[in-house]
């Protein structure tokens, strides 16, 4: 009886680690720009959630948090940690701040990220990012 039921926990495990889902290397490349579009689109949401520039703070966040839960993207999950801390809003708080300094940052490191992914395959020109999967598409075959 025990040798069955070792049996049948080697057998599950095995089963569920064979069941775990391969991501390509493509699926990366599509999350990585598909997170740096979707900050570059509303980066300006957050420049006027900060006072920099003019606009109802409030209605920005709520396009920012409305363009938020229309993705579903594991690289966007520190925007939406920080996005987490700014509750309750209050227009040009420190973790506003934060938010805009983060999405600064990560979306110029999207951008490092996606062209060396190019790079790799030997794309050496400026990657324009609204044909960055087309040009990785053609490149890869």
């Amino acid at each position: 009886m025990k040798k069955i039921i070792i049996l049948f926990i080697g057998s599950f495990i095995i089963q569920s680690r064979s069941s775990e889902k391969v991501i390509t290397e493509r699926e990366i490349f599509k999350q990585k720009l598909e997170a740096f579009q979707f900050l570059s689109k509303y980066h300006h949401q957050l420049h006027i959630m900060i006072g920099e520039e003019d606009g109802d703070p409030e209605k920005a966040f709520d396009e920012f948090i409305l363009g938020k839960n229309k993705i579903n993207n594991p690289e966007l999950k520190p925007v939406e940690n920080a996005l987490e801390r700014v509750k309750p809003y209050k227009a040009g708080s420190d973790p506003v701040l934060r938010l805009d300094y983060l999405v600064d940052y990560y979306q110029s490191g999207l951008s490092l990220q996606v062209e060396a992914m190019l790079r790799a395959y030997g794309f050496l020109k400026v990657v324009p990012m609204d044909s960055a999967l087309i040009i990785y598409d053609e490149i890869i075959d």
